[in-house]
C-alpha cells in the first residue's frame, strides 16, 4: 500500500524529481510547486546498483532535506508496488523493486515513480493544455511513440500497466506486416527516411532542421508521408476512446508546423468529420517528465 504523507502547509515539502532517459537523468528541487533549475548526470546503465549509487548521491548533494524522490521512467511500471516490470531501452532497471531497493541507499525517504508518458498527461492536467479536460490522450514523438490515456479524470494504467501504448498499434499491415506504429512515426523513422533519399549520413539530419526546409518540395513530401502516419495513430486513438482533445508531445511538438500539418493530414480521412476533436501541442516539453513526476508523488504518495 502507498504511504500517505502528513503534509505540513507552513512548511512546503521539498521534491526531488528524476526523468530518467537512456542516455541523461535530468532532476530538479520542487519547493511547494515551484521547480528549481534542472541538471543533468549520465545515466548509469551498468547495474541497477551504479544507478541508485548515483542518485543516492544527487540526494546527499542537497544542501536541505529531502521530503520524497519521484521518478519519470520508461517502460510498463507498477504503481502499487513501485516497481519496474520493463523500462524501455534501460535494461539494468527492468523487473526491479525500485522503491524497496532505493531505500537502502537513501533510508527514510518515500520513493514514486510513473511511466514517462503518463507523467506527460499527469503534467498537462495539472498546469499545462488539460486543465479542465476530464478526457484525453496524449501522444509523445521521440525515439518512439509513447501514449497516455487521462480517462474519467484518472490516469489509466490497465490491467497489466500496459494502458497507453499507443505505439504498438499496427497500422501498415499490407506493406510492413506487424511492425507498430514506433518504426513508421518516431523522429528516427523520420531522419532514416531523409537520409535514405538523399544518402547522407544520419547523424547529419536533425528532424527540426527538417521541418525549417518545408519549402522544399522533396523535404516537405518526405515530412508530410511521415505525418500522415503519425495521424493514422491519432486517428485510431481518437476512435476509440474519443476523447475531449489529443495532446502531443515531445519535443518535436515545438515545431509550429506539425500540428497544422497533422489537422491537414487528419482531413484526408473521410470517416474523420464523424470523430473530429481538438488537436493541440502540450504546453510541457523539456520539462514534463519532471513536473508530472512530482505531481504524481504528490497526487499519489502525499494525497494533495
Amino acid at each position: 500500500m502507498v504511504r500517505r504523507l502528513v503534509l505540513d502547509m507552513a512548511s512546503p515539502m521539498r521534491i526531488l524529481a528524476f526523468e530518467v532517459g537512456a542516455y541523461f537523468v535530468r532532476y530538479t528541487v520542487f519547493t511547494g510547486d515551484k521547480p528549481g533549475i534542472p541538471s543533468t548526470i549520465a545515466t548509469p546503465t551498468d547495474s541497477a546498483e551504479s544507478f541508485y549509487e548515483a542518485i543516492a548521491q544527487v540526494v546527499k548533494r542537497r544542501s536541505k532535506p529531502i521530503d520524497g524522490i519521484a521518478f519519470s521512467i520508461p517502460g510498463f511500471i507498477d504503481t502499487s508496488k513501485r516497481r519496474t516490470i520493463t523500462a524501455g531501452s534501460l535494461g539494468m532497471l527492468f523487473n526491479h523493486d525500485i522503491a524497496q531497493e532505493l531505500s537502502q541507499y537513501v533510508p527514510g525517504i518515500p520513493v514514486w515513480l510513473e511511466n514517462d508518458a503518463n507523467c506527460v498527461a499527469m503534467a498537462e492536467k495539472l498546469n499545462g493544455n488539460a486543465q479542465n479536460l476530464n478526457d484525453f490522450a496524449v501522444i509523445t514523438v521521440g525515439t518512439g511513440i509513447g501514449g497516455a490515456l487521462f480517462l474519467d479524470g484518472h490516469i489509466r494504467r490497465g490491467r497489466d500497466w500496459r494502458a497507453g501504448e499507443l505505439g504498438m498499434m499496427i497500422t501498415d499491415f499490407s506493406k510492413g506486416g506487424l511492425l507498430p506504429l514506433h518504426d513508421y512515426a518516431s523522429i528516427g523513422s523520420l531522419v532514416e527516411r531523409y537520409a535514405a533519399e538523399f544518402d547522407v549520413p544520419l547523424a547529419d539530419v536533425t528532424a527540426a532542421s527538417l521541418f525549417r526546409r518545408l519549402d522544399e518540395p522533396e523535404v516537405r513530401k518526405i515530412v508530410e508521408d511521415w505525418v500522415d502516419y503519425l495521424a493514422v495513430g491519432v486517428f485510431n486513438t481518437v476512435a476509440v476512446i474519443d476523447p475531449e482533445c489529443v495532446l502531443i508531445g515531445g519535443a518535436i511538438s515545438r515545431e509550429s508546423n506539425l500540428v497544422p500539418m497533422l489537422n491537414a493530414a487528419l482531413e484526408k480521412n473521410k470517416n474523420w468529420k464523424d470523430f473530429r476533436t481538438t488537436i493541440k501541442r502540450c504546453r510541457h516539453s523539456s520539462n514534463a517528465g519532471l513536473f508530472g513526476a512530482y505531481y504524481a508523488f504528490m497526487t499519489e504518495v502525499a494525497g494533495k
